[in-house]
């Protein structure tokens, strides 16, 4: 039996709007072997956020690309279609990650620019750790923290509550969520990635990207994402106290990874480049 305050949160999950027709049929377009360069830009360009999301990330710098595409049709052909499809797959969340989180105390912008830099980080590392499937992890990292999305305005109502509990135990925030409101933003990130109908292995990715040991099909990757939410730290523009970037000590079992080799792949992922536009922090 769920609490009344859980019992909301899911239906809250429940009320948002499934992935849009337009989208649909363009994922649908870019499955086909036939289609031309001339079908995508022609269909995405009849939808003016998804031509701004599309020139937003190819041109964005955090990700490194050395050129700068003004028309759709560069941009497509910079990112790819592997890409494109991530784009188009996580629009309906990307679209409103730009907002400002006053319960997790995140200015406009700054769960975008995590979100983007554990996103590119996951790729990295998947990579680099020879996981089989880097966009996956590039979707998981991008949208591992999407849950903060609905449970926002229930960590700004115990607020005071909530920073307390953080800095008088020191507990990881999604621990302090889970005490306090019943359920932690991972878990309605999970719940917001099968409302949409996403693959298991990349609903285990983002519900448990805390705990990845108990993903069900999948260690690796939430593990992966595990380790690039606390590379992601040193890049913060606007560091928030609830950004937990605690390595889970099961992650590096699973990626049978030491601590020295982290420190080691950490110090390659900051020399690569991979981040051009960012000072590390820390």
């Amino acid at each position: 039996m769920l609490s009344p305050r859980v019992q909301k949160i899911v239906e809250s999950v429940a009320s948002l709007r499934p992935m849009p027709s337009n989208v649909a049929r363009i994922l649908s377009e870019v499955e086909k072997y036939d289609v031309t360069m001339d079908d995508l830009v022609g269909l995405i360009g009849l939808d003016q956020a998804l031509t701004a999301l599309v020139l937003q990330m190819s041109n964005s710098v955090s990700l490194g690309y050395s050129r700068t595409c003004s028309t759709l049709r560069e941009a497509i052909m910079l990112i790819g279609l592997g890409r494109l499809k991530t784009i188009l797959l996580t629009s309906s969340a990307t679209s409103m990650m730009n907002r400002g989180l006053s319960g997790y105390h995140l200015g406009a912008g700054d769960l975008w620019h995590h979100s983007l830099v554990t996103g590119v980080a996951s790729e990295w590392l998947a990579q680099a750790l020879r996981y089989p499937n880097p966009e996956e992890a590039y979707v998981s990292g991008l949208l591992h923290d999407i849950g903060k999305l609905i449970l926002d305005q229930f960590v700004l109502s115990d607020y005071h509550t909530v920073f307390a509990h953080v800095q008088k135990y020191h507990a990881p925030l999604w621990q302090v969520e889970e005490k306090l409101i019943g359920i932690d933003h991972a878990t309605v990130g999970g719940l917001i990635a099968e409302h949409w109908n996403f693959p298991v292995v990349l609903v285990d990715a983002i519900r448990f990207h805390h705990v990845p040991c108990f993903a069900r099909i999948n260690q690796r990757l939430p593990a992966i994402v595990n380790l690039a939410n606390s590379f992601a730290k040193q890049y913060e523009l606007h560091p928030s106290p609830f950004l937990n970037s605690d390595i889970h000590p099961e992650a590096l079992n699973i990626l049978q990874l030491s601590a020295a080799e982290v420190e080691m792949l950490k110090l390659k992922m900051q020399n690569s480049g991979l981040f051009p536009a960012l000072t590390p922090t820390g």
